[in-house]
């Protein structure tokens, strides 16, 4: 087989080599320390968990093209969290109290946990759309 492309075109395609990201390994991390937060009912494990896992997320899909801008896709995340949590709280302190809850017990700390990540996690992408002005 013989290369028939030129010297220059080799050269670009080198530069255009992807490098490593650190994205793949810090949503891991975030997933299973939010997911050992929340089973072993350690707050700040869990908060700094999902909020870890948002932002990289939205870091890599930002970074691979599929969004412009990470901030509204970290933001979805945080009001998911926020909501999702809070539902969660609401089933724990019987606010709401469907008959299917009725052997589940934790959910009021790890809503809590949650709802607190989300509400972290949408605090902090304000902050950030903030500084970069």
């Amino acid at each position: 087989m013989v290369d028939h492309s030129s010297a220059n075109d080799r050269g670009e395609r080198d530069r255009e080599r992807p490098t490593a990201s650190p994205w793949p390994v810090l949503v891991a991390i975030g997933l299973a320390g939010s997911e050992v937060g929340i089973v072993v009912d350690l707050l700040p494990v869990a908060v700094g968990g999902l909020v870890l896992f948002a932002a990289s997320v939205a870091g890599i899909l930002a970074e691979s093209d599929h969004v412009a801008d990470p901030l509204p896709v970290a933001m979805g995340f945080g009001a998911v969290f926020a909501l999702g949590g809070g539902m969660l709280y609401a089933l724990g302190t019987d606010t709401v109290a469907p008959a299917a809850t009725d052997g589940l017990t934790g959910l009021t700390t790890r809503g809590l946990a949650i709802a607190i990540a989300g509400i972290v996690t949408v605090v902090g992408t304000v902050i950030v759309h903030y500084r970069r002005r």
